[in-house]
């Protein structure tokens, strides 16, 4: 009986051996195929993306970038994997400068094309790798002699509140920069503008940093200015505000019944003291009035700034013409 179980024990161990051995040499041949695989593909040609970072150096005193440039560029190579592989780990220079000096300039303008890429970058991949592309393709520098002028800013966002606030008005600090830009484009600038944003439902005064957003070429020093949104609760106000005759002729006198007209108006509630009749102007317009007309409608020549959903009661007032 022991004798059988030893038996048996051998035949297992034989046969697990032998699957084993089976499986060592598939492993042996998949390893072998695996590199074999490896080495035709990197005899063969194929790319790869490298990143470089961009430098420009050699810019005389004299003269403003007014352009900003990427801060890496992508190039695309080409060659034996082998080549490409070598050549990666090989370089350990991934800074690209670009020598202002030899650049071509015409007019605060420079463009880097293709062409000028190629001659740039020739020394970075040498000869055994090929170079196809860079991203970006075509660059644009525009530069200025130094030369500048100070221009206004404006705000370039929208804004909104609601219904239980109003917008006072947006205050920017600095309300001028000076830009810096190619001779040929500052006749084209009256005005800087903020960066586009869009604010809702504001409830409350609000400070932002806001970018400027120049024309291309031209750099704006500083190029970042503060936005004060301010908002405050809203008032509604009655004023009496008197009632003047325009184009009446000197030999006629026009009275109207009221001599007042009540002029309601929403204001924030910082100005609702501040703003007086005399801020309105509403008159009776003698062009409009046709000899049987008895009434006369009233019109808004003045409304002070800060105020709105501005109405005039009444809209038509009894009207008079009398005789010098």
């Amino acid at each position: 009986m022991q004798l059988k179980e030893n038996v048996n024990k051998i035949r297992r161990s034989l046969r697990l051996l032998k699957v084993n051995r089976e499986f060592l040499i598939f492993g042996i041949f998949l390893v072998v195929s695996v590199v074999f695989w490896f080495i035709q593909s990197f005899k063969e040609q194929t790319t790869a993306t490298v990143d470089f970072k961009l430098r420009l150096t050699g810019v005389p005193q004299d003269i403003v970038i007014t352009s900003h440039l990427p801060d890496e560029v992508s190039i695309n190579i080409g060659g034996r994997g082998f080549d490409i592989i070598d050549y990666m780990t090989q370089s350990t220079s991934r800074v690209l400068e670009i020598d202002y000096s030899t650049l071509p300039k015409e007019d605060g303008h420079i463009v880097i094309d293709n062409s000028v890429w190629r001659r740039l970058i020739a020394h970075k991949i040498g000869h055994s790798v090929t170079f196809n592309s860079i991203t970006p393709s075509v660059l644009e520098i525009f530069y200025s002699t130094g030369e500048h002028r100070c221009v206004p800013v404006q705000f370039g966002g929208r804004v909104s509140v609601d219904q239980q606030h109003v917008l006072c008005g947006v205050e920017l600090q600095p309300t001028y920069v000076d830009i810096y830009a190619p001779s040929a484009q500052f006749d084209t600038i009256s005005v800087i503008y903020t960066e586009k944003v869009s604010l809702t439902q504001l409830t409350d005064t609000t400070t932002l940093r806001l970018a400027l957003a120049p024309p291309a070429g031209v750099k704006c020093v500083p190029d970042s200015i503060d936005a004060t949104i301010c908002v405050d609760l809203f008032s509604t106000n009655t004023l009496a505000v008197p009632i003047y005759g325009e184009n009446v002729p000197s030999n006629l006198i026009l009275r109207t019944f009221p001599l007042t007209a009540n002029v309601t108006f929403r204001v924030s509630s910082a100005l609702y003291n501040v703003i007086q009749p005399s801020d309105f102007v509403v008159v009776a317009d003698f062009n409009t009035i046709r000899p049987d007309d008895k009434q006369c409608a009233l019109t808004l020549r003045k409304v002070p700034d800060g105020v709105s959903n501005v109405r005039i009661s009444p809209e038509r007032v009894d009207v008079l013409i009398e005789q010098e």
